[in-house]
């Protein structure tokens, strides 16, 4: 728009250009007497006075108001018809109006001030030229026609760079509403999340309260009321045997309760599928990983287990994947999942350099904690190895059905 605004300025002073350029010309024209240069400056000097008041010294009148710019483009040509007749030079400023009426004239009325101009040039320096001839007239309106066009080629063109200036600021504008917007959405998020996390973690809490208080808490009631009924009948040998018959149901039905709700927290690969699967999975996820080839197999009668038995075994396998692939330098490692009628088995083995198990306080941390797990079911984590004859860790535990035989834990 600013580029716009300057053609506009250019357009605007194109008339005092031409008028000083003719107005000089007629100075240093011998042929002009010194008094007519006078009278002929002093209108030049008129017409740059009326330019300068009605154009420049008002910038928001040309183009928008129509009675002061069509007066001022009336006294204009009168002038500049009266500059051509004292002195042919003066046709360059009658030929500046043409876009001068483009400039000053708001809308169609532009048009009007051209047809004027033609006229001025027909009774002005066309008519010095060849005052017998029809070319100077023929060639005036041809003039005004082509400036005419010319004008409104101009025009068209500006209104539409116009009109895509303002589709480009719309959608500058838009683009900006959609940053604030995205980023309000943004912070609005966070607070969501926030909100979210808070509201989880306050649900979480409940749910484990409401699940405290409808297992142990009340499991716990019962026992201790059975414990203090078996204690007030303490003569009565049946009674009290009675009682605490009632208070050891109560408290298998309580562990039964917690674990069956604990079943909630297993590993997730436990959380949709049985042990094998899981192992499988596993496996093939370590052995891409490490680009080793290993293998799983499963013998026996594959039966679902109780969450912490396969929890325990799915976390040994993990562990000492990771041990081969940590330490070991192993070409193939093998994983077998054998299913007992007692108990569930865990065997892993690599051809990697081996150690010394003697040699190795309590077997590092995971391994503690392998034989942590293992020990709470009863169960144990046997390790063979030596250097340069790889490592077999096998881990046993017993095969506690999945509801039947909590109580046995």
């Amino acid at each position: 728009m600013l580029r716009f605004q300057n053609w506009d300025g250019v357009w605007r002073a194109l008339p005092l250009a031409l008028l000083g350029m003719a107005t000089l010309i007629v100075v240093t024209d011998p042929s002009v007497p010194w008094r007519g240069r006078a009278v002929t400056v002093a209108l030049a000097a008129a017409v740059a006075v009326w330019h300068w008041w009605m154009v420049l010294a008002h910038p928001g009148w040309p183009e928008r108001v129509l009675a002061p710019m069509a007066c001022y483009f009336a006294g204009l040509l009168a002038l500049t018809w009266v500059l051509s007749l004292r002195h042919p030079a003066y046709g360059l400023l009658v030929l500046g109006c043409f876009p001068t009426a483009f400039a000053v004239l708001p809308g169609r009325y532009s048009y009007l001030g051209v047809a004027a101009t033609g006229l001025v040039v027909v009774g002005g320096p066309a008519a010095l030229l060849d005052a017998g001839s029809p070319w100077p007239v023929v060639s005036a309106f041809g003039g005004a026609a082509l400036a005419a066009f010319i004008g409104w080629s101009i025009r068209t063109l500006e209104a539409e760079v116009e009109r895509r200036h303002a589709a480009n600021r719309a959608l500058e504008s838009a683009n900006l509403n959609l940053a604030r917007l995205g980023e309000e959405n943004a912070e609005l998020q966070g607070r969501l999340l926030a909100a979210a996390r808070l509201t989880g973690v306050a649900g979480e809490r409940g749910r484990l309260a409401r699940e405290i208080h409808d297992t142990v808490a009340q499991g716990l009631a019962g026992i201790v009321m059975q414990l203090e009924a078996a204690e007030e009948a303490a003569a009565d040998a049946d009674a009290v045997r009675r009682r605490l018959t009632v208070a050891r149901n109560l408290a298998r039905e309580s562990l039964t309760e917690v674990r069956r709700s604990l079943d909630g927290l297993r590993p997730g690969p436990l959380a949709e599928t049985r042990l094998p699967e899981a192992l499988s999975a596993l496996v093939s996820g370590w052995s891409a990983a490490h680009e080793l080839p290993a293998a799983l197999t499963v013998t026996g009668t594959v039966r679902l287990l109780h969450p912490e038995v396969e929890v325990t075994l799915y976390r040994a396998v993990q562990e000492a994947l990771a041990n081969v692939g940590r330490h070991a330098g192993a070409r193939k490692t093998g994983v077998t999942l054998s299913y007992m009628e007692d108990v569930v088995v865990a065997d892993i083995r690599d051809d990697g350099g081996g150690f010394d198990p003697s040699g190795v306080a309590g077997g590092g941390f995971g391994l503690t904690a392998m034989r942590q797990r293992a020990v709470r079911l009863a169960g144990s984590v046997e390790v063979e190895s030596a250097p340069g004859q790889g490592t077999a860790i096998s881990v046993t535990v017993p095969a506690i059905p999945a509801e039947a035989g909590r109580e046995a834990m």
